[in-house]
Formats: structure tokens, sequence, C-alpha cells
């Protein structure tokens, strides 16, 4: 179970530019530098309202959208964000959140979750419980990709895989 609060509550078309500025890519090649840039210019506040907690970004269609850079990932793993919860996600940036641990999920419609709200994220029923406001709501997720998030990322998963083979 993945449990946060709402920090951010973005709209449509949050581009990987939002997140992580490009002239910040070449200052560093460390993920948590990343975290310590993110959202700098789009959203100065997010990094303070993101501090110290478990955290939830919610979105509207296409968070992520633009340059394939895996640095957003970073900028946001490296604020506590648990998940992302947006209306859609262009398939580069979720292949780049699969291969690193980042859950993303996908509701049809967000606007149940506003900013100060507790969500527990329970990725093995494929359910968001809204605590704040005593709802929930269903998402769908591939059995392969739920596998996947579930192990901590492509990278988590492969690396169980192969201590698996070599003890076994």
């Amino acid at each position: 179970m993945l449990s946060g609060t709402v920090t951010s509550v973005f709209g449509k078309d949050i581009n990987t530019d939002d997140i992580i500025p490009a002239y910040q890519l070449i200052k560093s090649e460390e993920p948590e530098y990343f975290g310590r840039q993110a959202f700098e210019k789009y959203d100065p506040e997010f990094r303070a309202r993101s501090a110290g907690q478990p955290n939830v970004v919610v979105a509207g269609k296409n968070f992520g959208c633009g340059s394939s850079r895996e640095q957003a990932v970073y900028a946001l793993q490296h604020n506590a964000v648990v998940c992302v919860i947006a209306e859609s996600f262009p398939d580069i940036f979720y292949r780049n959140s699969l291969a690193n641990g980042l859950p993303l999920i996908t509701l049809p419609d967000t606007n149940g979750l506003q900013r100060g709200d507790r969500v527990d994220v329970d990725l093995e029923q494929g359910r968001i419980y809204n605590r704040t406001r005593n709802a929930s709501v269903p998402f769908q997720m591939s059995p392969e990709d739920r596998r996947t998030f579930l192990a901590g990322g492509m990278t988590a998963r492969v690396r169980a895989h192969l201590a698996e083979l070599l003890a076994g």
C-alpha cells in the first residue's frame, strides 16, 4: 500500500521541462540533484510542500509530456513522491517511471482528489482510497506493470530475478 498526502494538483500537459528544466540536465549525473531542482520555474513551492512527507502528485491529461528525460522521474522520486495520479501519461514518461519504480496511476477523472487529501493507493487491488473524503475509486493497470511497480521498478525486478536464479 502506498500512502501519502496530495501536495500538488496540476492541470494538463505538464511537460518534463516543467518538472526539471533542460539547463539543469548538464549540471549533474546524480539523481538526488534533480530532486533539489524539481519544478524550480513552474512551481517553486513544490519542494517545500513535498518536504518531510510521502506525497502524491495529481494532474490532468498528458503528465510528463515533452522530452524523454529520465531525470524528471528522479526529480519526483527525490521529493518523496510515492505515486502520480493523472488522467493520462505519455508512453515514454510511463516507461521511464516503470523502469525506475515510480508508480503512475491513470484515472479518467482526477477531480475527486484535492490538495491536502490523505490517500492510500493499493496497487494489488487496483484501488485508491481517499481517507479525507471517505471515498474510493478503482483504477486499471496491466498485471505485468502492477508486478513491476510492486517490485520497485524494472531494474529492481530484474535484480530480484537474477538473485533468484543465482540462489537456485
